[in-house]
């Protein structure tokens, strides 16, 4: 009796064991699907983003537009990148999103102000949330973490001045 007793103890607890395995195992097939869909939407979000970064900079910078087209420019940038952000939205962080669609919003009253201090800063403002903005992106890919680790694996640590230099400029910006 007390053999049978192991023996189904035995049995239930395999089975137990089986499926807590396999459901782990599907856990982990269906995690890398996400993974890289999601990945493949940050980077294409990433790709609209930057060449989305030149139109704007063309608004801020070519004074022979006027204020109409500025806005045009602008608002195109803007809408596309939420076209693309309503469509892919199942694999983007909702906070993410906020930050895209808001980053080049003001570009376009650049040109609006009357001296050079005030274009400056206010054109300073837009690249500093761009920036930002790329970075956030890069982050919430999963990009970083992952590159963080190739360098721990290569152990690669490149150094020049140039890099040195770059890295110090880094830290000012903070």
């Amino acid at each position: 009796m007390e053999s049978a007793l192991i023996g189904l103890v035995g049995i239930l607890l395999g089975i137990i064991l089986g499926e807590y395995f396999h459901r782990n195992k599907r856990i982990e097939v269906y995690s890398q699907k996400v993974f890289d869909r999601r990945l493949s939407v940050h980077e294409e979000l990433y790709t609209i983003f930057v060449e989305g970064g030149e139109i704007v900079s063309e608004a801020m910078t070519n004074t022979n537009l006027n204020e109409t087209e500025r806005k045009s420019l602008v608002s195109s940038v803007i809408h596309s990148l939420c076209k693309f952000m309503d469509t892919n939205a199942f694999y983007l962080n909702e906070d993410v999103m906020v930050q895209v669609a808001t980053a080049y919003m003001g570009a376009e009253d650049v040109l609006n102000y009357d001296d050079d201090l005030n274009i400056a800063t206010a054109k300073e403002k837009v690249y500093k949330s761009s920036r930002a903005t790329k970075e956030i992106i890069l982050q919430e890919s999963g990009v970083t973490e992952v590159f963080r680790h190739f360098s721990i694996v290569s152990k690669s640590k490149p150094d020049s001045a140039i890099i040195r230099y770059f890295k110090s400029i880094k830290k000012l910006r903070g």
